[in-house]
């Protein structure tokens, strides 16, 4: 049996069931926390949903059941640890769709935006950068451009002030939208994040750029996001 600790903030990886049915067996580290679980969310293929809305609860914690061909990840949004058991199945084996620690033990060091425009086509005009380093983003005086680097993705979040429209300009990437999880998103898909909706890009591609054109209506602010999970601000 294999076991994954998560400590709160943290998630698995999110993989693919290439193998037979599988069940998750997942429960608090300590007994005293079980209602806790009730806080904890899951990717089942196309759903973000949390995990006591599509497993079944057992003595000590919840099951959920894991179909063949379906994508997995568990997030521990509680404020407990959590043990994720995996039974007989060896999930190692499993394709990894994407790793939000692939670079955890590295230097975490922002993008120099003059080096970046250098290498990258990026269109004049933009009024002000922001950059991170695991992501770039362009603001235009109507719309940004949001470059997110291979194999990242930025946080699980929300906004109370602001509705957002989205649309790939290049990549593939994973996109959440409320409980909706897309894969393999070509560029000039559409999505529409209402006020208060949770969503995430995620680029699963080892080498290619993910850009984002983003426009919005209401207000614009840095404070207004409320990360639900947020992989690249390690613990």
């Amino acid at each position: 049996m294999s076991q994954i600790i998560l400590t709160t903030g943290r998630g698995t990886k999110l993989r693919q069931n290439d193998s037979s049915l599988m069940t998750l067996n997942i429960t608090p580290k300590d007994p005293k926390e079980k209602s806790q679980l009730n806080q904890v969310m899951m990717i089942l293929e196309d759903i973000l949903i949390p995990i006591n809305h599509v497993g079944i609860a057992s003595t000590d914690g919840i099951k959920v059941t894991i179909p063949p061909e379906n994508a997995y990840m568990v997030l521990n949004t509680s404020e407990t640890t959590i043990c994720v058991e995996t039974g007989e199945i060896d999930y190692t084996q499993h394709s990894i769709l994407y790793d939000p620690y692939l670079y955890e033990h590295e230097d975490h060091v922002d993008y120099d935006s003059a080096e970046f425009i250098k290498t990258y086509d990026i269109p004049a005009g933009y009024t002000d950068v922001l950059p991170k380093w695991y992501s770039i983003k362009f603001s235009y005086p109507e719309f940004n451009l949001i470059f997110v680097r291979p194999g990242l993705g930025i946080s699980l979040q929300s906004h109370a002030k602001r509705e957002e429209y989205w649309e790939i300009a290049a990549g593939e990437p994973i996109v959440i939208s409320g409980s909706k999880v897309s894969y393999n998103n070509p560029q000039g898909t559409k999505f529409y994040i209402p006020l208060g909706n949770l969503h995430t890009i995620i680029n699963p591609s080892k080498d290619v750029w993910v850009i984002l054109k983003e426009t919005y209506k209401g207000n614009f602010d840095e404070k207004d996001i409320v990360r639900v999970f947020n992989p690249n601000h390690y613990n």
